[in-house]
């Protein structure tokens, strides 16, 4: 890949990663760890702690793929798809630029799952 889409791409990456850093802090700020109020209040927040706990486990995901690749354009492998070897297209790179699949394999390996 040419050297100006690679530095395109680092930057994209670089500035999610600090937006997905600050909603996990963001996250992190608005947990309750209040046990005062009726059993309603306590068990809403409760839920409202988990939800956040499992979006803050999404976001974190996305953090650690986006280091995986950066470190894959530091060598060279950036844009190449984990799962058949062949480069992932630009429009999907421009869309999810942690991506280490192509569509195809993503779906195949999605439908492994279930």
């Amino acid at each position: 890949m040419e050297k100006a889409k690679l530095k395109k791409y680092k930057e994209m990456l670089l500035n999610a990663k600090i937006e997905f850093l600050k909603e996990l802090e963001s996250e992190q700020e608005s947990f309750e760890t209040n046990d005062q109020g009726d059993i309603i209040d306590i068990a809403d927040t409760a839920i409202q702690n988990e939800l956040l706990n499992k979006l803050s486990d999404i976001d974190a995901e996305k953090v650690r793929l986006i280091d995986v690749a950066l470190a894959k354009i530091d060598d060279g492998t950036y844009g190449i798809c984990e799962g058949t070897g062949k480069p992932i297209p630009e429009a999907r790179l421009n869309a999810i630029p942690w991506t280490v699949y192509t569509v195809e394999y993503a779906q195949k390996v999605e439908r492994s799952k279930h």
